[in-house]
């Protein structure tokens, strides 16, 4: 957004790597930007990023689409309601049918769309992890170029609730995008876009301790496109255009972002976690989280979260 030479605000969607080079002096000049996920490819250069910048709310929103979505929007809406009671288990599912183009910036499966359903969780949960564990796997007849270890991954981890949270990742799905969420809690299930091939729809299924239908579930519409587009987004199309626009009246009100450096950085450690914790034949990563930046990162550095 422009207007007679003065820059209001900037989108930047460029390769990961880049991200922290590209979006570093716009905020140092105190100019908005809104940053496509992940924060950086490395969890330490996302520590050095976020110092650099610091935590101010109002100048780095980070797209982290799920978060705008309308069908888990209003999934945690009744969470938030306590429709299902306390959350005992959640499970996510993320599967695409094709691999990325080999020119795409990536560390691998895990690291790559895992941030996506990690950041779910823990919006979802509004908890942080206590401990962290991955496997990857290699499935039948499919290769990606891009991804370190297996093109199939199973992450896991628990809260300090409890709650027990899942990820189903994989490039690997032969007959189109699937992504749903089951949120199973102490007085019923909610579960969130059963896969239904495209157009959609992406229903909300609220279903009680009993196993009926809830009345408050609900059907959200996908978004029908033509010409050529990625798999994923006519699922997210509406998601994507709500949180530009929200990013926009924002900027325009001087108001805090919803979804921050903070927020993305949490999601980070997780997925780093897990993905180590597959290179390593799935052992458990301790992590932690603190308010304090320097406590935060030797917390990684104590857990094994970079390379020394």
């Amino acid at each position: 957004m422009a207007q007679r030479g003065a820059i209001d605000a900037v989108v930047i969607s460029s390769h990961t790597k880049d991200h922290a080079r590209d979006a570093e002096p716009f905020v140092r000049a105190g100019i908005p930007v809104y940053l496509e996920k992940p924060l950086t490819a490395d969890l330490r250069e996302g520590f050095s990023f976020v110092k650099a910048i610091g935590v101010e709310k109002t100048l780095l929103q980070i797209g982290l689409q799920r978060r705008f979505d309308e069908a888990l929007s209003y999934a945690k809406q009744l969470l938030d309601e306590k429709c299902v009671g306390e959350i005992r288990e959640i499970r996510s599912i993320l599967r695409d049918q094709h691999p990325p183009p080999p020119t795409y910036s990536s560390r691998g499966l895990i690291i790559d769309m895992g941030i996506h359903v990690a950041d779910e969780a823990l919006w979802l949960t509004g908890e942080f992890p206590r401990v962290v564990w991955g496997k990857m796997f290699h499935a039948k007849d499919y290769h990606s170029p891009i991804d370190e270890g297996g093109n199939t991954a199973h992450v896991g981890f628990t809260t300090p609730s409890g709650t027990i949270c899942r990820l189903d990742l994989s490039r690997t799905h032969a007959s189109g995008y699937n992504n749903e969420t089951c949120i199973i809690g102490t007085k019923g299930t909610l579960h969130v876009g059963r896969f239904c091939g495209y157009p959609g729809p992406i229903p909300v299924e609220l279903w009680t301790d009993c196993g009926k239908l809830h009345s408050l579930s609900k059907t959200f519409q996908m978004t029908e496109l033509s010409g050529q587009f990625a798999e994923f987004q006519p699922r997210f199309q509406r998601a994507y255009e709500i949180a530009h626009s929200q990013f926009r009246d924002a900027v325009r009100g001087k108001k805090d972002f919803a979804v921050t450096q903070l927020d993305v950085l949490s999601a980070q450690v997780v997925v780093e976690a897990a993905h180590r914790s597959a290179l390593n034949g799935g052992v458990e990563y301790v992590v932690a989280r603190s308010e304090n930046l320097d406590e935060y990162e030797r917390l990684c550095r104590d857990h094994k979260l970079f390379d020394r």
